[in-house]
């Protein structure tokens, strides 16, 4: 049996029910092989929330840098020629704001929240944890669009400058 899934995850395996009283249960030792793939994704699952922090903040990094790229590509200081064309300012400007998005969702990411956790209620503990992760991976899966289309706005910008559009 198990639980309500939480949205866009798989469900949430409740506590195996305890059997018949009576009943006799077969079991075997786990083979090695099979001992190391239980390893496997027991290390996935306690690594899986910190790696996608460090990718959150990898996006981070990589938009403060482009941000700085294209504030200096649009040199805002003389108000150059190539701002007189409206390609360049609207393109430009969602490119600013799809980047300002990705910022916004990488560091929801990161950013620590208070949770209540129940160390006695084991299946609260794992729906909260796959909760945890369905957010965060939620909105890194949101923060790569939004990187990714204002790279592309970017990218615009920059190959209309070079073909003298501007």
């Amino acid at each position: 049996m198990t639980a309500a899934a939480p949205p866009n995850g798989p469900p949430v395996p409740e506590a195996p029910p305890e059997p018949p009283a009576g009943a006799t249960v077969s079991s075997a030792p786990l083979s090695p092989a099979d001992e190391q793939l239980v390893a496997y994704f027991r290390d996935l699952e306690q690594k899986s929330l910190d790696v996608l922090e460090g990718a959150a903040r990898q996006l981070i990094t990589l938009v403060t840098t482009l941000l700085g790229l294209f504030f200096g590509v649009l040199a805002f200081k003389d108000n150059p020629r190539y701002l007189a064309c409206p390609a360049v300012r609207l393109l430009g400007g969602l490119a600013a704001g799809f980047y300002v998005l990705t910022l916004f969702l990488a560091l929801d990411v990161v950013m620590p929240r208070r949770l209540e956790v129940s160390l006695a209620n084991l299946t609260r503990m794992r729906r909260l944890l796959h909760g945890l992760f369905d957010r965060k991976s939620r909105s890194l899966q949101w923060a790569q669009v939004a990187f990714a289309l204002g790279t592309l706005c970017l990218l615009a910008v920059i190959l209309i400058l070079l073909a003298g559009v501007g």
